[in-house]
């Protein structure tokens, strides 16, 4: 080959590179990050993320056998997509959400709160987290703070994005061990202000108020935030609640998603759906054995009174039987009944160290009512005459938590204004509660 010969090609092949160059350049996109339209080189002019790989091929999914398929995995039956197939760019502070096309789910990393719950058997319960799980039957779920303090909820994103959307599953969704539905029992979100944290920035704006319905299990509830880039977080504050049937101030939320509108392929997979966690009742334990000098509350935790320190001398002889358990947050604390040398019986809590019993075979216990309790001093320390008398008057507590009633008698949980706790039995006919 000549030196003419050799000019001739590499000229042309300039030429062609040229007109290839021109195309990729001339040829316009939209930015899937920021929503940017026109785009023309191989980074969005104005957030700078890269251009996409091709969405439009196609392929048949070898599994399942579904055609037309473009994203990385089927639309059938979830199977990825073949390798040496070309595949789009998938930015994974997105996810999928399952029947959707054009809009897809940000991801986030840590959620918090004003607030929650913790008095309860399982410290991770009511949590604010609950409410961005994935699973619909936990919830965040907490009461409502002093006058003059808004309950608000904090969503931070796992990195900056776009935003769109706000989806809602309200209230919470599960059912109890026994089957019973907590929606309605519960309080849930009524109406709500929701605004944005962009990255950079320290104080959130943008701010729009929204009102949810009061439905359970009827799909999500979405509400358009407009377009907003680069947002870091979003605060949900609660402004009022619908009151619950039985638990008329504990609000909960089982499910809140931020939305941005994109094409699914450009996502993660969604992430499987935990399992629901579930309370199971159990046998109560008879016949336990103590470890040492049995020292009580009359709840499950330091904060309760104390009706004493039974068996000094006696313990290594001495048995109870055991008929519950919770979770303070730091040790487990088990529910005993015992006579205490034939005077009186008592049916109080002692932490776990204090009882020889297997933990597994032992019922969770909760509380099953809410209500009232008028002015009376026939407080005891079980169900019934033969227990002891708790000698607490009672002056017309408001917003007990009742917990089983048996022999004509009702287990009520109380804060008193100056912080203690009680939990005490009383005749059923100074109550009035809403049961389960």
């Amino acid at each position: 080959m000549n030196r003419k010969q050799i000019c001739a090609i590499g000229l042309i092949l300039t030429m062609l590179l040229l007109i290839f160059s021109a195309g990729a350049a001339d040829a316009v996109w939209t930015c899937a990050v920021c929503g940017q339209e026109g785009c023309t080189g191989n980074f969005c002019n104005i957030c700078g993320a890269a251009r996409p790989a091709d969405t439009s091929a196609v392929w048949t999914c070898p599994v399942c056998g579904q055609e037309g398929c473009t994203g990385n995995f089927c639309n059938i039956c979830g199977a990825a997509r073949p390798a040496g197939s070309s595949a789009p760019q998938v930015n994974l502070n997105l996810e999928q959400i399952p029947g959707q096309t054009d809009r897809v789910k940000v991801r986030l990393g840590e959620v918090t709160a004003f607030d929650y719950i913790k008095n309860s058997k399982d410290p991770l319960r009511w949590v604010p987290s609950n409410a961005a799980d994935g699973n619909e039957t936990t919830c965040w779920q907490y009461n409502p703070p002093k006058k003059g303090k808004e309950a608000w909820l904090e969503l931070s994103t796992q990195a900056p994005e776009a935003v769109d959307e706000i989806w809602f599953k309200n209230g919470f969704w599960a059912y109890n061990d026994k089957g019973n539905d907590q929606y309605g029992i519960n309080a849930r979100l009524k109406k709500v202000r929701v605004s944005l944290l962009y990255a950079g920035e320290t104080n959130y704006r943008d701010a729009k108020e929204f009102t949810l319905k009061d439905e359970s299990r009827n799909g999500w509830q979405a509400f358009s935030l407009d377009h907003h880039e680069g947002v870091a977080a979003v605060r949900v504050t609660v402004l009022s609640h619908y009151a619950g049937s039985h638990y008329k101030n504990d609000i909960c939320l089982s499910e809140v998603m931020l939305v941005q509108h994109a094409p699914a392929a450009l996502a993660a997979a969604p992430q499987q759906e935990q399992k629901a966690v579930v309370y199971e009742s159990r046998p109560e334990v008879s016949g336990a054995n103590l470890l040492m000098k049995l020292a009580t509350r009359s709840g499950p935790g330091t904060q309760y009174d104390e009706p004493g320190t039974f068996f000094g001398n006696t313990w290594k002889k001495e048995t109870v039987k055991v008929l519950g358990k919770e979770y303070d947050g730091s040790v487990w604390w088990v529910l005993v009944d015992f006579s205490n040398g034939g005077k009186a019986s008592y049916r109080v809590w002692t932490g776990l160290k204090r009882v020889d019993v297997d933990l597994n075979k032992v019922k969770e216990y909760y509380a099953t009512g809410q209500g009232t309790v008028s002015a009376t001093s026939e407080t005891y320390r079980g169900p019934g005459g033969k227990y002891a008398k708790a000698k607490v008057n009672i002056s017309s507590w408001k917003d007990v938590v009742a917990y089983g009633r048996e022999n004509g008698f009702v287990e009520i949980e109380y804060e008193t204004d100056s912080g203690k706790w009680y939990r005490l039995w009383v005749p059923e006919k100074y109550t009035s509660i809403d049961w389960n």
